[in-house]
């Protein structure tokens, strides 16, 4: 998630991931039906040559898998024809990115410098253009995209070449079944909605924004204006200015101290759980919220309020209609899941070759793992007695937002080996 840069002044809106349950990359397949009905209708010679969207075989709709294992959407994308490569789709992505590694394989041409500010900070890099980006049935002509390093990224992000945003999205109507993992592009002047859906209004500044409500267990609902965003797996991040301004940190009493991480680096937050929050029509009970201590980058921005991600978004259908400056939120099975949190106070990072080396970075105060004696730098070696690099690390958060679970961890410190037993409870 980050701003395109302004003629005035080349900044940027942020790219953030939280990497609290991590994404397994691993590409899915499927196609389901749609909601969306489409008037054919023939174009003229003049406008096939100038339009910028080509759909194969005449078509005016392209269905795309997406893998969605942990939250994250993940398309093929060919650049300029290249191989197909692993993007995320990103709705809270003011342009789209090609990694500054893939961009130099692939031999973009720079055509000018931007500062991007991100999670963490702002970083440089170069714009190229005239790029051609495409995905299964369709091409989109003529892209400026972003050239940057996406070396912030967590281990598991590693083979992701680059991300798609608003330049490409607002050429369509874009539907986004989770449940089918399928993502349907649509040419967006042969639409018309046929589905079952919510309407709510956007407002579009190259990313979609809504007026949505948070709702603080004993206080009235306070609403906002936060972005649709699906380059977030988590579930809504509220901006410092919005968090101060409403003292939600003193409010929600105590929290879990958590990070987020993409392009910029590392922001610090509190996960503490909200009565409810409200999008729409519909109300989402006892969301986890995460609160921006940030006082720079792009989570401390006051241009709007936060971001809602996909971890909310996923009990929906969405429709997505940039040029009409609207939404339609289709509930499916999942709306009424509960949320997750974590219940052992750890926050861990991967590395190694293969991303199965686990360290703990953090371990939060008056929790599981703090009373266990676990300490930052520590390595997980086993849980209960199974090798720690036969897990995942979204696998190993998961384990860890099961209240009441105990667990046998084998720790190495420094040149210590320790046996170490944690029992997990509610934190949020």
């Amino acid at each position: 998630m980050f701003k395109k840069p302004d003629k005035d002044n080349p900044g940027g809106r942020r790219l953030e991931k939280q990497w609290l349950i991590v994404p397994a990359l691993v590409f899915a397949g499927g196609l389901v039906g749609t909601n969306v009905a489409l008037a054919q209708r023939q174009l003229s010679p003049a406008q096939k040559q100038t339009k910028k969207v080509r759909f194969e075989n005449g078509r005016r709709a392209a269905a795309i898998p997406f893998d969605f294992d942990d939250e994250a959407i993940v398309i093929q994308v060919r650049v300029n024809n290249s191989q197909p490569l692993k993007f995320f789709f990103d709705t809270g992505a003011g342009m789209s990115v090609v990694s500054a590694a893939q961009a130099a394989k692939l031999r973009l041409r720079a055509t000018g410098k931007l500062n991007v500010t991100g999670t963490g900070g702002t970083v440089g890099g170069t714009l190229a253009r005239g790029v051609s980006l495409g995905v299964q049935g369709v091409m989109v002509l003529n892209q400026s995209v972003a050239v940057l390093s996406l070396d912030d990224f967590p281990c598991e992000a590693r083979d992701i070449a680059g991300i798609i945003g608003y330049d490409f999205i607002k050429e369509f109507v874009v539907e986004i079944d989770y449940e089918a993992k399928v993502l349907r592009l649509v040419d967006r002047d042969n639409f018309h909605y046929e589905g079952n859906g919510v309407l709510v209004p956007l407002t579009i500044i190259r990313t979609p924004r809504v007026r949505a409500g948070i709702k603080p267990p004993g206080r009235a609902v306070i609403e906002g204006s936060f972005e649709i965003d699906t380059g977030h797996e988590g579930t809504i991040v509220i901006n410092s200015p919005f968090v101060n301004r409403h003292k939600l940190v003193e409010s929600l009493g105590h929290g879990i101290p958590t990070t987020g991480r993409g392009i910029g680096g590392i922001s610090r937050r509190t996960s503490a759980r909200l009565e409810n929050l409200q999008l729409g029509s519909y109300i989402v009970p006892a969301t986890v919220a995460g609160l921006s201590l940030a006082t720079a980058g792009a989570l401390s921005a006051a241009d709007n309020d936060g971001v809602i991600g996909n971890e909310v978004l996923q009990r929906f259908k969405m429709t997505l209609d940039y040029s009409g400056k609207r939404m339609w939120l289709e509930p499916n099975t999942h709306l009424t899941d509960a949320f997750p949190s974590d219940t052992s106070g750890l926050e861990i990072e991967s590395g190694g070759d293969n991303c199965r080396v686990f360290r703990v970075t953090t371990v939060a105060d008056e929790s599981p793992a703090a009373e266990a004696g676990i300490q930052a730098g520590d390595e997980l070696v086993a849980i209960d007695n199974v090798p720690a690099p036969q897990f995942s690390l979204s696998q190993i958060y998961k384990l860890f937002t099961i209240e009441d679970a105990e667990h046998s961890l084998k720790i190495k410190r420094a040149n210590q080996n320790l046996t170490i037993r944690i029992k997990l409870r509610r934190l949020v």
